[in-house]
């Protein structure tokens, strides 16, 4: 509804109203952004893909730009892949401290 996605020259795409500087929202941030909502269009409709599950898939991973501003897909399950479903919450923390220390290392350990 009016609003643009703008790039910020590094890894993010943002989303803004058609004539601000606002509220620039990631996309995994923007639902039940009202602001998002009437000024630059994001929707609650998720984009919805099916796949069959086959015996070689092993992860679901389900991360928010946090994760994916810093880690590919690929780094993601190769840092999770060695663990076990009973492990299943260390991986989660493997990758989120992989992800953290990315964002500190990008920001000069200035955080």
């Amino acid at each position: 509804a009016g609003g643009r996605v703008v790039f910020d020259g590094y890894a993010n795409h943002r989303v803004y109203a058609k004539n601000g500087r606002y509220p620039g929202l990631n996309m995994s941030r923007c639902l039940g952004d009202l602001v998002g909502h009437s000024d630059a269009g994001c929707s609650c409709e998720p984009d919805v893909s099916e796949h069959k599950l086959s015996p070689l898939d092993h992860v679901l991973l389900l991360c928010s730009d946090g994760v994916w501003e810093f880690i590919t897909a690929q780094e993601a399950v190769d840092l999770v892949s060695e663990f076990d479903a009973p492990r299943a919450m260390l991986a989660a923390e493997r990758l989120a401290k992989w992800a953290w220390d990315r964002w500190i290392q990008e920001e000069g350990g200035a955080v």
